[in-house]
């Protein structure tokens, strides 16, 4: 028997082996990424959903679906073509806290015109820092910061969308809607960024802020409870921020065994497309799913009972706004959170207190607290949270009126405002790494 010589062996493993090789290679290559092109089908789902009794009565309707099987709609948000200027927005919708739909309310806009381009946003904004929520751990760990480029490049295969303040480089693109050019203008608190590439589903939850919610291309439903069903819901309040909260259900699969209140609760929805806003009022819970590549961005503006309107007198309401003019509370520039005004006085130092107190009649420590923190975030050597209030309180006071804050002295106010200035004066004066 002739046997092969011992380099005829070798030659073959090592074809073997290259093939072997090739074939892992090609299989992590093909599996980078943790899931499939994610379906772009804008009207896949139809909704409302049609509910129908199950065969087993001793199965609760709705079982293991998701939020909106368990009962019929009470009916769909109130909706307007044509959006109105802020006074009448305020009288009929905002001072009583009812849901709105304006239809195409923001349709020639360059985000809607630029933003759907191939590679625009990639190009254009690529190198900022955003912050990702990954779907269903956003109770766990909170958003993930990258860049837009990373983002933009895999949130096609990943469980991501990013939930981000509006870049200030960004804002230039999107305009101020027509119901916010006056009055509520004062009160600006942030613009946020949406997007996803379809099948994302938020928790139910509620803002502390009025929300005008307007979308730039996609599907987005919503689901609208009002807040004096919220303990049928597991639902959880984000204290000091009266207003906000969220549901831990599993809005994908409710467990009417568990949660068998969920049935007894009315809901209301509406549909937007591409150029609809929706005003969701502060406090009132929201659920909101997407479909296709999506891209929304949101005006928050505070509840307060101060909000006038002697500033609407010479207002062109069909002069554009882009955003970046509009005056907003809170910018996000160099993936760096801080307040708009870099050069707070006492009148504006003042007024944001105002602001954040939103409707209630007190600022409490604990709310004071929050805002200073959120404020330093950038800083990096600023005075002790509890020594900054003693600037505008008594010994051992834990809170403020709405009057006593308005009938605070200039003086105890501007040296409150020289430390919340902190943050972008150390900015400025940041030394440079030293070059080779």
């Amino acid at each position: 028997m002739v046997r092969p010589a011992v380099g005829v062996h070798e030659a073959t493993r090592r074809r073997m082996l290259l093939i072997l090789v090739a074939a892992v290679s090609s299989f992590s290559f093909c599996f980078a990424k943790t899931g499939f092109v994610k379906d772009q089908n804008e009207d896949l789902i139809k909704f409302p959903p049609k509910i129908s009794p199950l065969p087993d009565a001793a199965i609760p309707l709705g079982h293991l679906r998701p939020l909106g099987w368990q009962r019929i709609p009470d009916g769909e948000v109130v909706q307007l073509f044509s959006m109105p200027g802020p006074r009448e927005f305020h009288e009929k919708f905002v001072s009583i806290k009812k849901p709105v739909v304006f239809r195409k309310a923001i349709e020639d806009i360059s985000a809607i015109k630029n933003w759907n381009k191939k590679n625009y946003l990639k190009d254009t904004y690529g190198d900022l820092d955003i912050h990702v929520v990954v779907k269903k751990e956003v109770l766990k760990s909170g958003p993930k910061k990258m860049s837009f480029k990373k983002f933009l490049k895999e949130y096609n295969y990943e469980d991501w969308y990013l939930s981000n303040y509006v870049p200030l480089e960004m804002m230039k693109e999107l305009v101020l809607p027509k119901c916010l050019k006056c009055g509520f203008r004062r009160w600006l608190m942030e613009s946020e960024i949406w997007m996803s590439s379809g099948g994302t589903a938020s928790l139910l939850h509620s803002h502390a802020d009025h929300d005008l919610h307007c979308l730039l291309t996609g599907r987005k439903d919503f689901i609208l409870i009002d807040p004096k069903h919220k303990n049928s819901l597991s639902y959880h309040d984000k204290p000091p921020y009266i207003g906000s909260g969220y549901s831990d259900m599993d809005m994908d699969r409710i467990n009417m065994f568990k949660h068998k209140s969920v049935a007894d609760v009315p809901w209301i929805w509406s549909t937007l497309r591409s150029g609809d806003c929706i005003f969701i009022p502060a406090g009132h819970l929201h659920q909101v799913r997407s479909y296709g590549r999506s891209i929304s961005s949101t005006n928050h503006f505070s509840p307060s009972p101060d909000v006038v309107f002697d500033d609407c007198s010479g207002v062109d309401l069909n002069e554009t706004v882009p955003l970046n003019e509009a005056g907003f509370m809170w910018t996000y520039k160099d993936g760096k959170l801080l307040l708009s005004n870099s050069r707070l006085g006492a009148a504006s130092m003042k007024h944001h207190l105002l602001m954040v107190m939103r409707d209630q009649e007190t600022l409490t420590y604990e709310l004071f607290e929050a805002f200073y923190e959120e404020t330093m975030q950038q800083a990096r050597d600023f005075p002790d949270v509890e020594s900054s209030w003693r600037l505008i309180s008594s010994e051992n006071q834990t809170s403020l009126s709405r009057n006593e804050v308005k009938e605070l002295k200039n003086e105890a106010l501007q040296k409150l405002a020289g430390v919340f200035n902190i943050p972008h004066q150390q900015l400025a004066t940041k030394p440079k790494r030293d070059e080779l």
